[in-house]
């Protein structure tokens, strides 16, 4: 188990990250940054096109707020019921693999929209 120190210092660091791919990501649909206007660049075409170019962009915006909202998560368990910090330490990996895995699945192995 890693020190609660180097914990914070990874979410400190993933909230930060977040700051900057949200970013990225909002700016996509900004008319004066995207190719397109903005009803246009909600159009399943466009973004399929888009995320196709860019899959690990989104992926690493999947990944990045997962780990610090499933990270949070259990800091709020361990504060409620601190004697069970190995349940909880194992339910946030599994939860977190599950969801990362819906997440690549979603990005990567779905066609996209015709």
């Amino acid at each position: 188990m890693a020190r609660a120190s180097s914990i914070q210092l990874l979410q400190y660091v993933t909230a930060i990250l977040l700051v900057f791919l949200v970013s990225l990501h909002v700016a996509e649909r900004v008319p004066w940054v995207a190719e397109v206007g903005y009803e246009e660049s909600l159009r399943s075409e466009y973004v399929s096109r888009i995320y196709s170019e860019r899959s690990w962009l989104l992926l690493l915006l999947a990944y990045t707020a997962l780990f610090h909202g499933l990270n949070g998560v259990r800091g709020m368990l361990y504060e409620w019921m601190p004697g069970m910090a190995r349940l909880w330490d194992t339910a946030t990996l599994a939860l977190f693999l599950l969801f990362a895995g819906v997440a690549t699945y979603t990005v990567v192995a779905l066609p996209p929209l015709e």
